[in-house]
């Protein structure tokens, strides 16, 4: 009696124990999927990233510049332009650049007009800037004017770019952005990675003024003014340098996505919302939404920047 007793007992322990581990196991399985959650969201935008800025490049995709191209004066574009790895084009002060490819259906995945996979020198001058632009009107989201990819170098100094889609768009690229003028376009700078310095440069009349994604930025003396959003950091941005910039924009001068969990410093910089009161109002970080890094904006400058070396008028 007592050993059947015993042994129901044994038995009742083991299940109980199966019970515990079943429990602990399900809680585990529970926990992966809720972590995997943002993992999987993130991959996801990963690969939709590399599908908005990578589309294939095939040998009938436009006209393959190979070598050592210079563009001066008034250049037509009609055709995708591709500037190969090992290949450069230099772009002389005061040329005016005109975009006239075919209109793009909605959805289209298409090539950036002008495709850099080697090198791009583009320095105007004040009193001779590069300009930039369709040759009408052409705001979305969809294309791209200028692209650079992973290994490339740019530099573009005294540029205007101007009513069109998103205006420069690099990926794993080093780039060196200054006074230069982004202005009624979609967008103005969208880039993840790379080394990137924007200095001395207006970000005008834009849907958003730059977007960034796992990157080091660096912006400088630079003004954000009427853009619908100034700055959009998107996930991954750490050692941020936002300096000495301007901002007084339309709905919000800086946004922080929902994957940026660390706080991004961007103090030292003059905010018009704030001499009304108002910065609040113009800033989505994690006093918005739970999980998210906040904007570090103390001290702010008690009035604007003054630039030099970039003109209002280019």
């Amino acid at each position: 009696m007592y050993a059947e007793r015993a042994a129901a007992e044994k038995s009742d322990e083991h299940a109980s124990i199966r019970q515990i581990k079943g429990i602990v196991i399900l809680f585990c399985l529970v926990l992966s999927i809720l972590c995997g959650t943002g993992a999987l969201q993130r991959a996801r935008a990963s690969e939709q990233e590399m599908e908005e800025c990578a589309p294939p490049v095939t040998e009938d995709a436009g006209i393959f510049l190979n070598g050592a191209t210079v563009w001066s004066g008034n250049v037509q574009v009609d055709k995708n332009i591709i500037i190969p790895k090992g290949s450069s084009l230099t772009i002389l002060p005061g040329a005016k650049i005109r975009f006239a490819l075919p209109e793009v259906k909605p959805g289209e995945k298409t090539l950036p007009w002008l495709l850099i996979l080697g090198d791009l020198k583009a320095e105007g001058k004040a009193e001779a800037p590069i300009g930039f632009s369709p040759e009408k009107p052409r705001v979305n989201q969809s294309e791209n004017m200028v692209e650079a990819r992973e290994g490339t170098s740019i530099a573009l100094g005294w540029c205007v770019f101007e009513n069109g889609p998103w205006a420069v768009h690099l990926h794993d690229a080093k780039a060196d952005i200054s006074s230069t003028v982004f202005r009624n376009n979609h967008g103005g700078l969208r880039y993840k990675g790379g080394e990137v310095s924007v200095r001395k440069s207006r970000f005008e009349g834009n849907k958003v003024g730059a977007r960034l994604w796992f990157a080091k930025p660096v912006f400088e003396e630079n003004s954000f003014i009427n853009n619908e959003t100034g700055i959009f950091f998107r996930e991954g941005i750490e050692q941020a340098a936002i300096r000495r910039n301007n901002f007084d924009n339309l709905d919000y001068d800086i946004k922080i996505g929902d994957f940026q969990e660390a706080d991004i410093d961007a103090s030292s910089n003059w905010w018009k919302a704030s001499a009304m009161g108002e910065l609040a109002d113009r800033i989505f970080d994690g006093s918005d939404s739970e999980g998210v890094g906040r904007l570090v904006t103390d001290p702010v400058l008690s009035a604007p920047f003054e630039p030099k070396n970039v003109s209002r008028e280019q």
